[in-house]
């Protein structure tokens, strides 16, 4: 409403106006079902004089400002009233106010119209564009489902889209990780039968002719090679065992404070048999004391196997010496070595001096090839590194262990102690 629409002096002109006024409002009301009784009023600014009025009956004031106020109830209704002026008129519209509850009905009814309407025209283009994009990604999920179990091999997929670029990349990396991992655990199997075979075989035969044995001095013939024999396949199960043990993520035992150079000091003791059996001495270069938190179990595995190793591959009249230090560097790093002063390594076995069942040049001592690979887990277990290097006197042997000192809830802490130096 403007002031344009009451240009009139005279009264009964104006309230003409402002009843058709009137009547187009109550009309637009009616079609849109707004609740309530709206009220009109005409009124003359100089003697305050009401000229008309749609709803006499109705005790709304006029306001004494122009501008809208909310406070004006009529019969317990609230009504919001609005007052427009012109140089000769006042007029005064009050409207019940509206809950909001109606509001919103009033509102979800003619979004769900146009909603409605315009659907379609918004899911077909959506489901459109949703199924052309997700194609590809269904094509590869059909290819990978097709596989059989056995087939490891890349998917060799060249994606249209970059976006699924590093998703085949990612899986052609997973499917050959898991490729050498089948292939080395069917190595593993392969290389284990294979070792069982001999003592087994010899348990067997040996075990035969203790039967069969009529004199005492035919069946301690027997004993002899079949108590080899067993000890070679006690041992190489334990040697088993303990590998299947580091290999298991789940089986991490917790890290607990211990001594170290205590703990060092007994499992020497333990072979000072062996030694002496080849004339070997064994001596230990450590403190006191060395308190770190560690596994001990798995400390005292890779030590038992370095020893052994020694003794087995060692010189008879030869020396053996363990070195049990602590660095302080950027945090702290146990090292623990053994070193001997036998024939060493050749420098071709030095790249496989780790692997399963790998002997070298040494098929003449009693052995599985486990040892070392067992040293290799149980370090990297301890979140640490193993190294190769010559021994004493520029001979032999040295295996140099390096773990830190420190552990954070049994599991070792994420950066690791070095690099893994090359064999010298």
């Amino acid at each position: 409403m403007c002031s344009s629409d009451l240009a009139v002096d005279d009264p009964t002109e104006a309230s003409t106006v402002i009843a058709a006024i009137d009547r187009a409002i109550r009309n637009a009301r009616h079609r849109a079902h707004v609740p309530g009784m709206l009220l009109l009023q005409l009124w003359e600014r100089d003697n305050s004089h009401r000229v008309y009025s749609s709803s006499p009956t109705m005790g709304i004031q006029l306001p004494s400002t122009p501008g809208r106020q909310f406070n004006q109830l009529d019969h317990g209704q609230m009504y919001e009233v609005e007052r427009f002026d012109t140089p000769r008129w006042s007029v005064l519209l009050a409207q019940p106010r509206l809950q909001s509850d109606w509001v919103l009905k009033s509102l979800s009814s003619d979004l769900t119209k146009y909603m409605l309407i315009a659907l379609p025209f918004l899911v077909l283009p959506m489901w459109l564009a949703i199924t052309q994009g997700l194609r590809p990604l269904r094509q590869l999920s059909e290819r990978i489902a097709a596989r059989s179990s056995e087939d490891l091999s890349p998917l060799g997929v060249d994606p249209k889209y970059a976006e699924l670029t590093p998703l085949v990349t990612a899986l052609d990396g997973l499917l050959t990780q898991l490729h050498h991992k089948v292939k080395g655990e069917e190595a593993f199997v392969a290389n284990a039968a294979h070792e069982l075979r001999t003592p087994l075989a010899v348990i067997s035969a040996q075990a035969h002719v203790l039967v069969k044995g009529k004199t005492e001095e035919e069946r301690s013939e027997a004993q002899r090679p079949m108590g080899a024999a067993i000890a070679r396949a006690s041992h190489l199960v334990h040697q088993l065992l303990v590998l299947a043990r580091l290999e298991m993520a789940h089986s991490r035992s917790p890290a607990t404070p211990v001594d170290l150079a205590q703990l060092v000091r007994e499992e020497i003791a333990s072979f000072f048999p062996a030694a002496t059996a080849r004339n070997m001495e064994i001596s230990l270069e450590a403190p006191e004391t060395l308190t770190a938190s560690v596994d001990s179990h798995t400390v005292q595995s890779v030590l038992q196997n370095l020893l052994d190793n020694a003794i087995r591959y060692g010189r008879d009249n030869g020396q053996i010496v363990v070195d049990l230090t602590l660095l302080t560097l950027e945090r702290d790093i146990i090292v623990l070595a053994v070193s001997d002063d036998g024939p060493g390594i050749p420098e071709a076995d030095l790249s496989r001096v780790f692997d399963r069942f790998y002997r070298g040049q040494h098929h003449d001592a009693r052995g599985a090839g486990l040892g070392l690979t067992i040293v290799k887990q149980a370090a990297a277990r301890m979140g640490g590194i193993v190294q190769v290097q010559s021994g004493l006197e520029g001979r032999g042997c040295r295996f140099e262990l390096q773990i830190p000192r420190k552990t954070r809830d049994g599991r070792s802490e994420e950066r690791r102690v070095g690099k893994e130096c090359r064999s010298r």
